[in-house]
Order: structure tokens, then C-alpha cells, then sequence
């Protein structure tokens, strides 16, 4: 019997979207340790549209209204066709009105009869698109749909509020134990409410990996890389959520940089050469048959930064990189070795950045790697 097997829990299930998402409301663990937070029953809001179409003063224009009019109410929608005031611009922006969330779509009428909202054009031909684009708006807010949107459906102002909150630094190395517990350990602020989706609830109740370490030296990392860092050990990682009563949640669930995930650190501010003076600077290589994990860790040194690694990643395509060897004689900089490792033994090395700016080296497979740069590649740590 597992230690987690002794687990006395008061469980509910949370609807978060089309996800169910388990929940730890309460529970006692055989080494004494406290449940993790629950969310509010739901992250999704209830939102109200308003559309709003500014248009001309020549009978075209509200021909052509009274043409939209009636595609837009087959799509659910009772638009106000109106003319602007002076210097009023299209916009969508959200407001809270009543206590109700409302989100107000001002669009605007071309000269050919095409609807503009935002960079978005939609002719009558578009009619499928632009039902799409308007529920989106209705379910999710200005922020976007969180599968497609790197603020994961949050505005700038909850984004930056959620940065904030998860940027305060670990004071103490982290012990790896089960998902559950070793989350739990690392002090989410209060006001984040945590979850785990179905399938990361099974994870998180299993005991630690063999691929994973015993523990982290996380101190001075913030709390959101380290969360995505320790995750990683698992093979989960997190997004944030908005509940229905307006409250930031964390929502834990399988995945990896592939998938729509708060990354495992940012892409530094300035150019990687800019920050590490080292980077591009040229030593000694002299080594004969050395592991990779040695390699990797002189480098980091080097650069003195701190070095983790996406463990459970690398096991599952069978990268031990105490196992893989490699010979070098001659000058390279910190940069040109990472890459000869990263070429030769399908890997990707990143120095990133946590929510606080402070540079780490990232070590996971070169798949990984590219999938973070797809996404992340122009995003920079949030302020």
C-alpha cells in the first residue's frame, strides 16, 4: 500500500469549460500535511454582449443593415445600428455593470459593407466566422478563449495580477514526493484557488517518478516557474483561470510544452549574449567520452545560473543524460556547446526567465524546446 492509500478525502468535482475537474476540498494525509485549496464550483462566467455597429448617414449603409440585422439575429445577437459620435473609434472592451460582466462590442460598417471589430473583417460571406468570433467573445471575455490566447482567456490587468502573485521567490529547497503534496508544499498565494483536472488528480495521488530527483534547489525561483518546473517532474503543468465569482485559480492538468501550459519560464527581456556577458565567449573543451549531464552542468556554472531539467519529458523519449557521452577538443562558447549537445542528442537547452527576471538553464528534449519557442518565442517575462 502507497502512503497516499491513507488518505482520508472529502472530494467534489468542478466543471471547469468542457474539463472536469477534480477538486481536493479537504484531506488528511498520513504525514500530517494539508489539503490543497479548492476552486469555486465554476471558472466560467456568465457574460452579456452588447453590439454596437457604427455606420453612415447614406441610404447604402443601412441597406446594408437591415441585411446584417437579420443575419445577426439568426446568429443570437440583437445588434444597435447607430452613427458614431464625434471622435468615438470601434472598439471591445469589458465592463461590469449591474454586478453582471458585460462585454461591448462597438464594430463599424465599411464603405463596401463589410463589419470591422478590432483587426477583424468579416464580409456576409463570413457570416460562420463572425458567429464564432462574437461567442467567443460572449464565453470568454476581451481576453480570448484560453486555448488560443497566451493570457489563457485572462485580460491584461488579471494576467499581470496572477504574474504578481506567483512572482514572490521560494525561500527553501523543494522535496519531491507525490504531485499533490510537493504542490502543496510550495505556498500558492491564498488568493489562487488550486485544481487538478480529472486525469492530473490520478497523477498526483502516485508517488514520485524514478526519472525524477529527490529534490530541487529552488530557492530565489518564483513561484510560478518553480510550480511549472516542479510539474514538469510529473508530467503535468497549469494554466490560470478566472472563476465565476471573479476569483484567479489555478487549474493543474497533463501536458507538456506542447500544450496550452504557463511555460517553465519566459524568454529573457534582452538577447541571451546581452544578459550573459559568457554566452558568446569562447573556452577550452577538452573532454574524452564525459556524460552530458556534466557537460551541461559546467556550462551552467559557467554562465552561473542555476540548471534544471524536464525529467519526465527526457524519460519519455529516453534521454538519460548521465548516460550519453560526448568528446570535444578545441574552443567553444557556452552557446556553441549547447548546441553541438542539443544537435547531436535530439535536445533543447533555453536560458530563461523567471516571472522575476532571474535566468535559469532549462534542459528538455529538442521537441520540447521547439514547442516552446513556437509559442513563447515573443513573449517576454510579464511585469
Amino acid at each position: 500500500m502507497t502512503k497516499w492509500a491513507a488518505i482520508s478525502l472529502a472530494a467534489f468535482i468542478t466543471l471547469i469549460g468542457p474539463r472536469t475537474t477534480a477538486v481536493l476540498a479537504q484531506a488528511t494525509i498520513d504525514n500530517g500535511t494539508a489539503a490543497l485549496r479548492s476552486p469555486a464550483r465554476s471558472t466560467a462566467i456568465r457574460r452579456t454582449l452588447s453590439l454596437e455597429i457604427l455606420i453612415q448617414s447614406a441610404p447604402t449603409y443601412r441597406v446594408r443593415a437591415q441585411e446584417w440585422g437579420r443575419i445577426l439575429q439568426e446568429l443570437g445577437h440583437a445588434p444597435r445600428f447607430r452613427e458614431a459620435v464625434p471622435g468615438e473609434k470601434i472598439r471591445v472592451e469589458e465592463q461590469l455593470q449591474d454586478g453582471r460582466n458585460l462585454v461591448l462590442v462597438v464594430g463599424g460598417m465599411n464603405p463596401d459593407g463589410s463589419l470591422k471589430f478590432a483587426s477583424r473583417v468579416f464580409s456576409i460571406a463570413d457570416r460562420a466566422d463572425l458567429g464564432k468570433y462574437l461567442t467567443e467573445l460572449k464565453d470568454h471575455g476581451t481576453g480570448g478563449a484560453p486555448a488560443g490566447n497566451p493570457r489563457w482567456g485572462l485580460t491584461e490587468a488579471q494576467f499581470q495580477e496572477f504574474a504578481k502573485l506567483m512572482s514572490t521567490p521560494l525561500e527553501n529547497p523543494v522535496l519531491l514526493s507525490t504531485a499533490g503534496g510537493t504542490v502543496r508544499s510550495l505556498g500558492i498565494p491564498e488568493e489562487i484557488s488550486l485544481g487538478f483536472t480529472d486525469e492530473a488528480f490520478q497523477v498526483s495521488l502516485q508517488k514520485r517518478p524514478e526519472s525524477a530527483p529527490e529534490s530541487l534547489e529552488l530557492t530565489g525561483i518564483s513561484r510560478g516557474t518553480a510550480l511549472a518546473i516542479v510539474l514538469a517532474q510529473y508530467g503535468l503543468g497549469y494554466r490560470p483561470l478566472l472563476t465565476r465569482s471573479g476569483r484567479l485559480a489555478i487549474e493543474i492538468e497533463v501536458g507538456d510544452e506542447s500544450s496550452n501550459l504557463w511555460p517553465v519560464g519566459w524568454k529573457t527581456a534582452e538577447s541571451t549574449a546581452d544578459v550573459l556577458p559568457t554566452w558568446l565567449k569562447s573556452i577550452p573543451f577538452d573532454v574524452e567520452d564525459a556524460d552530458v549531464a556534466s557537460l551541461v552542468q559546467a556550462v551552467a556554472e559557467k554562465l552561473a545560473i542555476p540548471l534544471y531539467e524536464g525529467s519526465n519529458a527526457l524519460s519519455q523519449e529516453q534521454r538519460d543524460l548521465a548516460e550519453l557521452t560526448y568528446s570535444r577538443n578545441g574552443r567553444l562558447s557556452p552557446f556553441g556547446m549547447l548546441r553541438e549537445l542539443g544537435g547531436k542528442f535530439e535536445l533543447g537547452f533555453d536560458v530563461r526567465a523567471d516571472e522575476a527576471g532571474k535566468l535559469f538553464l532549462w534542459t528538455t528534449t529538442q521537441k520540447q524546446a521547439a514547442a516552446f519557442q513556437q509559442r513563447f518565442a515573443h513573449i517576454r517575462p510579464p511585469r
